[in-house]
């Protein structure tokens, strides 16, 4: 049975309708659409609800009114597009070098400002819209197909700020043709719209890269032989059951053929935490030597007393326990224990320190962050993240806190693995979206290699960003259960067990060598955007 799973993005795991809210505030949930219990759509996975309007400017071209008199066919001149109303009247500001400043408005009778931009060499674009007095949006479309209207995958990125608040937008961009819209979502409003532009060395140094599959599918087979000096992948063998259909696609039976099972490797899942009492998992559990259970002391002075077996920042106690299904679910996919029965995790022999950070309904920065420094502090070698805050989060949360995180579990040596979210966007949520410097971000594939329709793009600015089994994947839960769940956070649980795989096969390997390994070994030609 499939069943529906909260995904935390804003903070939530990436799942596939709603938005959760934390505390009052807007938060995104879960990693995978489905999961062990179906709690009030409303309030689920983050999803950015795209603000639009019930009249289409782009669709109104033909539209014709009847003199009562004559029958004649009138044009209706009320509905016929205005100069920058559509992607084919857009204003054309020309080659942009340095700052440009465009005054105008917005209102019931104008919905669209469109204007076309030229870059005459590889730059960094930032847009702002500022000065509104009613809501306003701001997106940028590079109209690929050349049909004059904006596709929803040539929208490269947007802004969609709450009321009044600025609009702004950064991206780095190949010499070329692009348009920016400013649209209407409430009221009149007048607009500053400032385009300015800096020339990069860019882009796009990494040709392989789509806006939609980044790098594509991960290859295990091809990562762990290129981690151990080899240029080719591991032989073929044939495929065999798994409940994971995923295990097969990315080529998982070709590493254990060799002997790489994650031995030696800790994969801290920071999530709704573990159910640690598993038979398919509780011999994969981390355990904490340097602390003797239950004394009341910190033993070994890390800060966290009786923490044998994980921290709970949550409740802020020593038991991870897992009572709502998404974090078991996405360790057993890591590391669940091969042991003939049930399920098989990618490396059944790396070990899985449980954080919790969230539930189905609390989580926030600080605890996320906290959750990540436990992990680097007390010897992770991978994080697992499938969470995410969607674009609007920044307005309700800082996240910088997040941010430094990530950048020092990574510049401690820890691989850091983030599901890039279930809200069919065009980039990932954060932390994923800070795979631009830090971590890696994934997105999810079903078992006929189609990237998922929920899954968020990688966008158009390079990041290292790649594709996993993420629909349908079978996987423990609590109380001795298993069940099918789907969603970018089970895409990246397969990530982090290769990665886990390859440091198995190389502990000498660097953070940056198995981002760039993952990344340059993934393959395009087998998904289908």
């Amino acid at each position: 049975m499939l069943d529906t799973q909260p995904d935390f993005a804003g903070l939530h795991l990436p799942e596939i309708l709603g938005v959760e809210t934390l505390d009052s505030t807007p938060w995104t949930g879960y990693s995978d659409p489905f999961a062990p219990t179906v709690p009030d759509l409303s309030v689920l996975e983050p999803t950015i609800i795209a603000e639009t309007s019930d009249y289409n400017p782009d669709n109104n071209s033909n539209l014709l009114a009847t003199d009562p008199l004559t029958g004649d066919s009138l044009t209706n001149t009320f509905l016929l597009p205005v100069v920058d109303d559509t992607l084919a009247t857009a204003q054309d500001l020309g080659p942009i070098e340095g700052t440009q400043t465009i005054n105008d408005s917005v209102g019931i009778d104008d919905l669209n400002d469109y204007y076309r931009i030229q870059l005459n060499s590889a730059s960094n674009l930032n847009l702002s819209l500022d000065g509104l007095t009613a809501d306003a949006d701001l997106e940028l479309i590079a109209d690929n197909n050349g049909d004059g209207f904006a596709d929803y995958s040539e929208v490269i990125d947007y802004s969609y700020q709450w009321g009044t608040f600025s609009d702004n937008i950064s991206a780095d961009l190949p010499a070329g043709t692009y348009f920016v819209n400013v649209e209407q979502y409430s009221g009149e409003t007048p607009y500053t719209l400032t385009v300015s532009t800096t020339q990069t060395s860019l882009v796009n140094p990494v040709s392989d890269f789509d806006p939609i599959e980044g790098y594509g599918l991960i290859n295990a087979s091809a990562a762990v032989s290129r981690a151990i000096g080899s240029p080719v992948p591991f032989a073929d063998v044939p495929d065999t059951y798994h409940p994971n259909w995923g295990l097969n696609t990315i080529h998982i039976p070709e590493v254990w053929s060799q002997g790489f099972t994650g031995e030696g490797v800790v994969v801290a899942v920071l999530d709704t935490g573990v159910d640690y009492t598993h038979p398919d998992l509780d011999g994969r559990i981390w355990q904490n030597i340097d602390e003797i259970p239950g004394n009341g002391i910190d033993d070994d002075g890390n800060g966290y007393r009786d923490d044998v077996r994980g921290w709970d920042f949550i409740y802020n106690d020593a038991d991870p326990m897992d009572y709502y299904g998404h974090g078991t679910h996405v360790a057993g996919i890591v590391a669940a224990e091969a042991n003939e029965f049930g399920v098989t995790g990618v490396a059944p022999n790396a070990q899985i320190m449980p954080v919790q950070v969230i539930t189905d309904y609390l989580g926030d920065v600080d605890s996320l962050a906290s959750g990540i420094y436990y992990a680097v502090n007390n010897g992770a070698d991978v994080i697992n993240m499938s969470l995410g805050f969607d674009s609007y989060s920044s307005f309700y949360y800082d996240l910088t806190l997040l941010q430094e995180a990530v950048q020092f579990a990574t510049e401690n040596g820890v691989v850091v693995v983030s599901s890039a979210g279930n809200n069919y966007g065009f980039s990932p949520t954060y932390p994923a979206q800070y795979a631009t410097d830090w971590g890696i971000a994934v997105g999810a594939s079903n078992s006929y290699d189609w990237v998922a329709d929920f899954s968020n793009d990688a966008g158009f600015t390079p990041l290292d960003y790649v594709v996993a089994p993420g629909v349908s994947i079978y996987s423990t839960t609590p109380n001795n259960n298993y069940e099918y769940f789907e969603g970018t956070s089970m895409a990246a649980p397969h990530v982090a067990g290769v990665a886990a795989l390859m440091l198995s096969a190389n502990p000498n390997l660097t953070v940056a060598e198995v981002e760039q390994i993952l990344t340059e070994t993934a393959n395009h030609s087998v998904l289908i955007a």
